[in-house]
């Protein structure tokens, strides 16, 4: 699987902010730094998601999730970082459908620090998923939206990438 470094600019005004993005796929064991950093993302995330007043964040539930991708045959961990900071995950797996043999891709967790969003830095993310799951042998992958943070945005993105839409997440809060 191939993996790109991308100079993204951003233009501010009359000068332009240049950032080099490296994507990497990572596999075994995770460093510490990765480890903190996957779990600030994972609080950043949690933080934006619409769920922040209702749930609490579980760093530790977050931590397993970094590290069982990493390791795991049917799973896959995804990291955009800009120099030493990193700036977007996206973990996934495949899977038999419930009704079916076939395999099918499916996302756990996609997000990109909010700075880094308009460079395009999810998209690279979910194109690095994409070639990751027809490699796989999934017959189709599908990704959905929970957390509540820009849907709008979101569908858009899936629509131009060729997604179509086929469900939606409904959300009942308790009654305490």
């Amino acid at each position: 699987m191939a993996f790109k470094k991308s100079w993204v600019y951003f233009h501010l005004g009359l000068r332009y902010i240049f950032y080099m993005v490296d994507y990497s796929i990572v596999r075994g064991e995770l460093s510490s730094d990765l480890e903190d950093d996957f779990v600030s993302l994972g609080r950043l995330a949690y933080e934006e998601s619409s769920f922040s007043s209702l749930i609490d964040y579980d760093e530790a539930k977050m931590l397993g999730i970094a590290r069982t991708y990493s390791i795991s045959e049917n799973k896959v961990l995804f990291i955009a970082s800009d120099g030493d900071v990193v700036v977007g995950i996206f973990a996934g797996y495949h899977s038999p459908w419930f009704f079916s043999n076939d395999s099918v891709a499916r996302d756990v967790v996609w997000y990109v620090r909010e700075e880094y969003r308009s460079l395009g830095v999810g998209i690279d993310l979910l194109s690095l998923f994409e070639e990751w799951s027809w490699e796989s042998g999934a017959s189709a992958i599908l990704l959905g939206q929970d957390s509540g943070i820009d849907t709008t945005k979101f569908s858009r993105i899936l629509e131009s990438k060729g997604y179509g839409f086929i469900g939606a997440n409904y959300s009942l809060r308790s009654r305490e």
